[in-house]
């Protein structure tokens, strides 16, 4: 049923900035543009490492416009069939299979157990391409995180509903938390649960994979870019992450330990 997981997508307010922000600082690449007419929206496809990002700018945006991650998304072979099928499991949607408002293939849309968006995509083409290299200190996309107040039903949904497979699995007794990670391919999503259950928004953060968390951080400070938190130790102790602010406002996590699937 699932054949990829594609992207995440998120609600930009000035696209030409955001685009200017993720290629000059992260090596982004740009790979398509789209317009919407269905919604008056302009998008762009751009890839970093294995993982794409879908940026969406409303050109005629309203009052209950909601700026930053809006969704994750997976291709599909058949889009009814698996409509139908995860409808049966008990997954209601809220947006019935239909024509993509781009004109390229069809779009649905549902809710994960937590309350995440789920889009699912069936067109022929994924947009990316293999071989993307570095040009700055972002040596990879390393994973799109959710935040899952049920953690097991989330597992359960995206292992055996979005075929994922479970990578890795870390629980901090001390600070009651749980980090799991699961990947179709090379993407990775991760799944965040606390003992205190989280609030909208539930859309995390994007992680990116770099040389060296410290250095990079002091480099984009020096550049104006806002640290919405210092470089510190994983909770899993294998090296140092800290927390940047986009143009949106959006969460990027820099991580300089070695990739999930060596860890």
């Amino acid at each position: 049923m699932v054949k990829e997981f594609n992207h995440i997508g998120i609600n930009v307010r000035d696209l030409q900035k955001t685009l200017a922000f993720y290629s000059k600082h992260f090596g982004a690449k740009i790979m398509r543009g789209l317009y919407i007419p269905a919604s008056h929206t302009i998008a762009a496809y751009v890839q970093i490492g294995s993982q794409m990002v879908e940026f969406l700018s409303p050109l005629a945006p309203d009052g209950n416009t909601a700026y930053g991650i809006a969704h994750i998304a997976y291709i599909v072979d058949d889009i009814e069939e698996a409509a139908r099928i995860l409808i049966e499991k008990g997954h209601p949607f809220h947006v019935m299979p239909k024509r993509a408002g781009s004109g390229g293939g069809k779009i649905a849309f549902l809710k994960d157990p937590n309350g995440a968006n789920v889009e699912l995509i069936e067109r022929l083409e994924s947009y990316s391409e293999e071989g993307w290299e570095p040009t700055t200190e972002v040596l990879d996309f390393d994973h799109a995180s959710i935040f899952s107040n049920s953690l097991q039903a989330g597992i359960d949904f995206y292992i055996n509903d979005m075929e994922m497979s479970m990578l890795q699995n870390y629980h901090f007794e001390e600070r009651k938390f749980d980090m799991v990670y699961m990947n179709t391919g090379r993407n990775i999503l991760e799944l965040l649960h606390n003992e205190t259950p989280r609030q909208d928004p539930l859309m995390g953060h994007i992680a990116l994979r770099v040389t060296d968390t410290r250095a990079m951080a002091e480099r984009l400070a020096g550049e104006g870019v806002e640290l919405l938190t210092q470089p510190r130790v994983l909770a899993t102790k294998n090296g140092y992450v800290c927390n940047i602010k986009d143009p949106d406002g959006i969460a990027v996590e820099l991580i300089d330990r070695v990739s999930l699937f060596e860890v």
